[in-house]
């Protein structure tokens, strides 16, 4: 037996939380996983669920009523998956039974305050790589000691002495450890090895 009742079925999703929002004629009830959305806890995530209502006005969701299961993701993945899925309800419901134009200002009203209220974001975690605390981080390596001396004793002490300008020292110590004089305009650096 089909159903007469006006009806839209949209979901919202946030990293690995997703919602799944039923809109269909009503008196403005929302309910989250079979409870009232004023039971949400805690108070902080339940005003972001609210935003939708919030934004696009209250009175425009007196005549539906949205019923929302999520599941997947953590609990502020979850909040911002059915806020999602609340503000796409509520534009598909009016584009598809009241009308086109009103559909498209919820929208634009939607869309100027957040942008993933209609939109997915998909930005997701990068892995971890070996040699590092994290994906782009790595671990400090110390390769060159300074120390103020002149010419004549560098000379002396280590014939491998090459004439550095101050600017090329940075690319040379990705090759080699570098010892380095004071930092002047031009620098004299004695190449020790690889390291």
């Amino acid at each position: 037996m089909a159903s007469s009742a006006k009806a839209v079925q949209t979901f919202g999703k946030k990293k690995t939380a997703t919602a799944v929002a039923h809109a269909k004629e009503g008196r403005g009830l929302i309910h989250i996983n079979g409870s009232p959305i004023n039971l949400l806890q805690p108070e902080i995530l339940r005003l972001k669920v609210y935003e939708p209502v919030l934004v696009a006005g209250e009175e425009n969701f007196g005549v539906m009523d949205i019923r929302v299961r999520v599941k997947g993701g953590g609990h502020t993945s979850q909040v911002y998956a059915i806020r999602q899925a609340i503000a796409k309800a509520l534009v598909a419901y009016y584009a598809k039974f009241i009308d086109a134009y009103s559909a498209m200002e919820l929208k634009k009203k939607l869309v100027a305050y957040d942008r993933t209220l209609l939109i997915a974001d998909p930005r997701r975690m990068e892995p971890k790589k070996f040699g590092g605390g994290g994906a782009r981080a790595r671990r400090q390596k110390s390769c060159v000691s300074f120390w103020p001396c002149n010419r004549s004793a560098l000379l002396k002490s280590f014939p491998g002495t090459v004439k550095l300008h101050w600017l090329s020292i940075r690319f040379a110590l990705s090759c080699s450890t570098i010892i380095v004089s004071t930092p002047m305009s031009w620098q004299y650096a004695v190449f020790m090895g690889t390291t």
